[in-house]
């Protein structure tokens, strides 16, 4: 006996077909653009931390030029307790230095103004104490 063997229409399948080479052509495209798409998107989040550092590093010498600057205060203001005033020096803290401007009388307060720089960053602090050397106002400014 014998049977008829029947074609079908189309495009013949397996490994040396052309239906399955252009699956297997679609796949590697694929995974091609996938993982362009996944570099693309790791440098961009890899280079938005770089870039974030010099941020943080920016934020953090002001905030140690404002901790010298506040360290000046606390320079002037023992000095004045210690006797007579007048500022108009610089002083150092450990490896930085600061400048207290010179002392001012408003009434019967004292202004005592500090400048400390850091790695391009400035702190201008006015610190306004009554006769005790009670702090009445401490505030930064853009300039003297």
């Amino acid at each position: 006996m014998s049977y008829p063997v029947k074609k079908e229409r189309g495009l013949p399948a397996g490994r040396h077909g052309q239906a399955g080479g252009r699956q297997g052509y679609i796949a590697i495209i694929s995974a091609v653009i996938t993982t362009a798409i996944v570099i693309v998107i790791a440098l961009v989040f890899s280079s938005s931390n770089y870039l974030g550092r010099f941020d943080t590093s920016a934020l953090e010498m002001k905030v140690v030029s404002k901790k010298v600057a506040q360290g000046c205060l606390e320079h002037a203001k023992l000095k004045m307790k210690l006797g007579s005033y007048s500022g108009n020096e610089d002083v150092s803290i450990g490896t930085y230095t600061c400048t207290v401007l010179p002392i001012e009388t408003s009434g019967s307060n004292k202004i005592i103004k500090s400048k400390a720089t850091v790695d391009n960053k400035t702190t201008n602090l006015r610190l306004t104490i009554d006769s005790s050397l009670n702090t009445v106002s401490l505030e930064e400014v853009a300039d003297f």
